[in-house]
């Protein structure tokens, strides 16, 4: 064979090699890159289900909260509930108007008749004053009071007051509502008389002393009160007797009860 022709073949053989050589360098990179597109895809996938998931959390946590808030109560809730289930005796029906609230009812001839109303659901206070008849005031008050671990205790006071007197026939009652239900709480006040004003006791099924609580509007003190302006028309006797004029009970957050300060 010919110099000529020896490298003649030499180049084919050598072209034969380069284009073998490309294919291969091709399917290789194809290769790769399938491999790199499924690792993103799976990536993508991956991202995509844990957007979904924290989708599904947030949700989750949303409707959580949004079933706290149904179910906290506030002090107007509750004295509606005490109504619904007689806990409470108060004729007359309580409605809002813009800022303003007011209680009615009524009577058998059609009239309108209207009790004076105060309601403050931010600090948890109710006060109505109903006239009746003309002869006096029965006020009723409803207090909220919170505890340390978010308990919710309710006190109801009722007393009447005209011209001669002020007096509490009974002591607040207090209340907790749980399960749907409301339990009478008996321990969560002292034991208390009249007679704690006087140094000497008298006969409470005989004598009217003019003494009654207050729940408070503002703050955690329910007072004991002796009236003072029925004692300066009593006899000397009376006035000389007095001990006390008044009793601060005080709410402790933490045991969820009233200690005399």
């Amino acid at each position: 064979m010919l110099p000529l022709q020896k490298n003649n073949l030499k180049i084919k053989n050598m072209k034969r090699l380069s284009v073998f050589a490309l294919i291969i360098l091709s399917v290789f990179l194809s290769f790769c890159s399938e491999k790199q597109d499924n690792k993103s895809t799976k990536n993508t996938v991956k991202e995509i289900v844990t957007k979904k998931e924290t989708n599904i959390v947030q949700i989750k946590n949303d409707t959580t909260v949004q079933k706290e808030k149904i179910t906290v109560l506030n002090v107007v809730d509750y004295f509606k509930l005490l109504k619904k289930d007689k806990l409470i005796n108060f004729p007359y029906t309580l409605s809002k108007s813009g800022n303003t609230w007011k209680s009615t009812s009524t009577d058998e001839a059609g009239f309108i008749n209207e009790c004076g109303t105060l309601v403050d659901i931010k600090n948890g206070f109710i006060k109505f004053e109903d006239e009746g008849t003309g002869a006096g005031i029965f006020v009723t008050e409803i207090a909220l009071f919170k505890t340390s671990d978010k308990r919710s205790i309710l006190a109801v006071n009722t007393y009447f007051a005209d011209d001669i007197l002020q007096n509490s026939s009974n002591p607040p009652k207090f209340y907790e509502y749980k399960n749907g239900k409301f339990k009478l709480l008996k321990e969560i006040f002292p034991v208390t008389s009249p007679n704690q004003f006087f140094i000497k006791p008298y006969n409470l099924k005989k004598e009217l002393l003019g003494t009654y609580f207050e729940l408070p509007h503002y703050g955690t003190v329910i007072k004991f009160c002796l009236d003072m302006n029925y004692a300066e028309k009593q006899e000397e006797s009376y006035r000389q007797n007095i001990k006390q004029k008044e009793f601060i009970y005080k709410f402790d957050k933490k045991q969820g009860k009233f200690f005399l300060q």
